[in-house]
């Protein structure tokens, strides 16, 4: 005799029935977003030595940047210690930059102009000769500038998902001889230094927008000073003249 189902029996089958229906909805979607990788950017499959190849190519076809340089505890040994600088970079030779420097204990507004062999600093008003500060043949030449600062850290670590100044990149750390940092400090580390290195490589185009030194890199430099190195504006229209007054002697096309 067949019995007539109660409204609780009719309740919990319905209830079955609709978790049947929602874990095989769960399942499907969860094949769905599989073979479309999630949706989102994986860092799993990265090759951080591809990225670094890849950036260092990217750096050698430009033709013009604006940099931005803050240096947090910078040593006091080198001719003009830079606390910071902000300026454009026209590859190959030159360099046009407002800066902040050490002089006598106290940070002094200055100017530096660079082309060539030859540079520049506007000191207190005055243009006068100088040399050993920002060197744009140095920061533009593939074995010893920004290329080679990317190509030569050691064991970089896997690329994560970043930002520098809103623009989306790839950032990772590793170890750098301060070597390659000579465009930038002027030189002065003993041999053997390593430092500890962050780079961020743009996400859209491959160029590096931001790489920051931990370490003794310069003169005078501890291990407390950091030096953040960003770039932008790349490939901009840009004119860098001489300093007002001042003709240059012939320089030989690197």
């Amino acid at each position: 005799m067949h019995r007539p189902r109660t409204s609780s029996q009719r309740i919990l089958r319905g209830n079955i029935h609709t978790a049947y229906i929602f874990s095989f909805f769960s399942l499907a979607v969860m094949l769905l977003l599989t073979a479309c990788g999630g949706g989102g950017s994986s860092t799993s499959t990265l090759d951080v030595h591809k990225l670094i190849k890849d950036s260092q190519t990217a750096i050698q076809q430009v033709k013009s940047y604006h940099f931005n340089l803050v240096v947090q505890n910078p040593g006091t040994g080198g001719t003009l210690p830079i606390q910071s600088a902000d300026g454009d970079i026209l590859v190959p030779d030159k360099l046009h930059a407002n800066a902040k420097a050490l002089v006598a204990g106290s940070d002094v507004p200055v100017e530096i102009i660079a082309i060539g062999s030859q540079q520049y600093v506007n000191l207190l008003g005055v243009w006068q000769s100088t040399s050993q500060l920002l060197d744009p043949r140095t920061l533009s030449d593939p074995h010893k500038g920004v290329s080679a600062i990317l190509g030569h850290i050691q064991n970089p670590t896997t690329p994560t998902a970043s930002q520098v100044d809103g623009r989306d990149c790839w950032s990772f750390n590793g170890k750098l001889d301060p070597t390659y940092l000579a465009g930038i400090t002027g030189g002065g580390a003993s041999a053997g230094t390593l430092d500890a290195v962050t780079a961020c490589v743009g996400k859209s185009d491959n160029l590096p927008y931001q790489i920051i030194v931990k370490g003794i890199a310069g003169q005078g430099d501890t291990a407390k000073t950091v030096r953040t190195f960003k770039l932008s504006k790349f490939n901009e229209q840009i004119t860098i003249d001489p300093p007002p007054g001042i003709s240059l002697a012939p320089t030989s096309t690197l």
